[in-house]
């Protein structure tokens, strides 16, 4: 039975996950995530092509998260930005049973299964946006607990892990590590089997992950695009973005004031790599090419920590059990429930109020997005081909399209070519012939930064024409499609405590 201070440290546990998970802050993509799509792949509302865009229309769309987007979409519909908020962090709940569940079976000490579930949600707690790489996070918990507790040799669950691999294949581009991490299990499994006696059972475990690798590798051609969704997946994954943050190396000069947390789990991982006392070798295996995976990409950083759910609180329970058992015998349980008591309180504190002003809508700040700007254009039916900073395409494409169509926007390689993003992007990050993005398309209409270089450019540039400008923001025209205008609108800074809320 439980005590009232392990309820207490529960209570805890889950209010530390509703705060990190239930940040209400609108994500560059939500407006997609939401809006994309709104119909099943055989209705007429499906798209296929990128219709969104003038630069190139008639390409073929591989929405590798489309059903996801379609769960965000029924959502919204159905509850809107509370739904929305309430969605999210009830995935994250869920994300965090399945943790639980498995630090619990790897770790007998109550302290120690404590602080390492909160260094777990602070870690995952990165990037916990209204966003289909949710459902990967959710996906390779439930695959790490089938592999944790050999569901995978029951034939009676086959069918229901038939629907997992659709529904992940469906859901988000990166089910391919649901594959890899069956492959690698597998692989170091067979190493560490003893070569000689191994009973029948022992070889069925054995040749488990890589029936249900090659299984999940064909039921993933259930989708809309066929084998065109293993083109894209193959191509992006083997893409670099610099210029996208959470596509970057982990750089700890840069980055650790970020993520703190994951370099404690990183560090307190290192037993079970180095000199494991418990840790059978495919976890090692799997904590080892997560950890790779999460330095060489910080967008990598939470699957490290899932992971390590199922790797690591058995080595911290072999080492530091004695010792803890002995402090925690120290500290009086009232003092305890206490602390226990306040710290609770101030997460529930924080999920209501820390960075929020309506906890329960999709905040839209002012000072990330061109909420004006757009506002402006709508007021005035400006109608064309607008090059607009992908942060701002899909919100751009929400509120403007069909009236504007976008040069590019934040699904890159999903919907473009090589060939018109490196022609956006230099124009942004102005290089030589920084211009073909005005002269080779028919772009008569630009929004981005005010401080960024090509706003510079453009306000020398004949022929074009600032029309607004606020704080954040220029609103470009190109004279000769839109008319004389008069002199620009400087918008002043916001008065309204409030920000605006999404869409």
């Amino acid at each position: 039975m439980k005590t009232p201070v392990a309820w207490l440290a529960a209570l805890c546990v889950v209010t530390f996950a509703i705060h990190h998970f239930s940040n209400n802050e609108a994500d560059v993509d939500l407006w997609g995530n939401v809006g994309f799509v709104g119909a099943m792949p055989w209705q007429d509302g499906f798209h296929r092509t990128n219709t969104y865009s003038f630069t190139e229309p008639d390409r073929k769309w591989i929405n590798h998260e489309w059903l996801a987007e379609y769960v965000y979409n029924r959502v919204f519909a159905a509850a809107g930005n509370p739904g929305l908020v309430v969605f999210k962090a009830a995935l994250g709940i869920a994300l965090l049973a399945l943790l639980h569940s498995a630090v619990a079976r790897g770790c007998g000490s109550g302290p120690i299964r404590f602080i390492f579930l909160l260094a777990l949600v602070s870690t995952i707690g990165y990037g916990f946006s209204t966003r289909p790489h949710l459902f990967t996070y959710l996906f390779l918990a439930l695959l790490l607990t089938a592999l944790d507790r050999r569901w995978l040799l029951s034939p009676r669950l086959a069918p229901l892990w038939v629907l997992f691999a659709v529904a992940w294949a469906n859901a988000h581009g990166a089910f391919f590590t649901g594959i890899l991490t069956l492959l690698l299990y597998g692989t170091a499994a067979a190493l560490a089997r003893p070569a000689e006696g191994a009973a029948d059972s022992g070889r069925a475990a054995a040749w488990a992950p890589f029936a249900w690798a090659a299984a999940f590798a064909a039921l993933s051609l259930v989708n809309p695009y066929g084998p065109g969704l293993w083109g894209f997946v193959s191509g992006s994954a083997a893409r670099l973005r610099p210029y996208l943050s959470e596509w970057a190396p982990f750089n700890p000069a840069r980055d650790l004031a970020i993520h703190p947390d994951f370099v404690v789990l990183a560090v307190i991982s290192m037993p079970c790599l180095l000199r494991p006392v418990r840790t059978p070798l495919p976890q090692r295996v799997l904590l080892a090419a997560s950890l790779i995976s999460a330095l060489a990409m910080r967008r990598n950083i939470p699957l490290f920590a899932i992971v390590s759910a199922f790797t690591v609180p058995g080595e911290l329970d072999a080492r530091l059990s004695a010792p803890v058992k002995s402090l925690y015998a120290k500290i009086r349980p009232g003092a305890l429930a206490a602390a226990l008591l306040v710290f609770a309180a101030l997460n529930i504190a924080a999920a209501a109020g820390f960075n929020k002003t309506r906890p329960f809508q999709m905040e839209v700040p002012r000072s990330k997005y061109p909420v004006d700007a757009v506002d402006f254009m709508k007021d005035r039916r400006i109608r064309g081909n607008m090059l607009v900073f992908f942060d701002w395409g899909e919100q751009a494409i929400w509120h403007l399209y069909p009236d504007c169509r976008v040069f590019m926007d934040g699904r890159f390689e999903s919907a473009y070519s090589p060939e018109v993003i490196n022609d956006y992007l230099a124009f942004l990050y102005p290089e030589k012939d920084w211009d073909r993005a005005l002269t080779k398309y028919p772009t008569d209409i630009v929004l981005c930064h005010r401080d960024n270089a090509a706003a510079g450019r453009l306000r020398q540039r004949p022929g074009w024409r600032l029309a607004y400008e606020d704080d954040l923001a220029c609103l470009f025209l190109l004279e000769d499609r839109h008319g004389a205008m008069a002199p620009a609108q400087q918008k002043p800074p916001p008065t309204e405590s409030e920000p605006p809320v999404f869409p």
